[in-house]
């Protein structure tokens, strides 16, 4: 479903829409900051209340996607005296700093792009990556798919370079950070 820039115009099936197409990127954005899950899931309950209520004030965009990560860093830093005691030092005092603010757009977008990526791959492959994302060994790895050590080398080193094609050289090197 392609999203209308001007927000205004939404009805439930562009938001949830939005939701679904965004939300795993936001959600490794606002954890960025918060580094709990539970507080994660606080924030951007509210951004997408505030986005949703405030719709028909917005208008049109450039960009919603980025316009909601303002909205997630703005409810960030007004929620930072609002937390619970002991959870204050949940967010950071540099969730106001602009340079640390475009990285962490920069990565939850580079992420999102892996994963859909890496969705594109054979089942096979698809499992090899994911398990090596989770710092399985390749032992380990060829334990659990029931094969040789060396297959599994060959499925990841087709898997990436497969991958190498799908993403941007910096989206690829970031994968390779993994």
């Amino acid at each position: 479903m392609e999203i209308p820039m001007d927000i205004s115009t939404w009805d439930d099936k562009c938001m949830q829409a939005f939701i679904r197409e965004n939300a795993s990127m936001f959600r490794v954005f606002a954890f960025r900051y918060l580094q709990d899950e539970e507080a994660v899931d606080d924030v951007l309950q509210e951004s997408y209340m505030k986005l949703w209520i405030n719709r028909s004030k917005i208008g049109s965009v450039k960009s919603p996607r980025n316009y909601f990560f303002s909205i997630i860093k703005n409810t960030i830093a007004d929620k930072r005296d609002y937390f619970p005691k002991g959870r204050k030092e949940l967010v950071p005092a540099d969730v106001s700093d602009g340079g640390l603010l475009l990285r962490n757009i920069i990565e939850a977008q580079s992420i999102r792009m892996i994963g859909e990526a890496i969705m594109q791959l054979s089942p096979q492959s698809r499992q090899v990556m994911q398990m090596t994302l989770d710092e399985m060994s390749l032992a380990d790895i060829a334990t659990a798919l029931d094969v040789s050590v060396n297959t599994v080398k060959t499925i990841k080193y087709r898997a990436l370079k497969r991958l190498a094609t799908l993403l941007s050289r910096e989206d690829f090197l970031l994968l390779l950070l993994f």
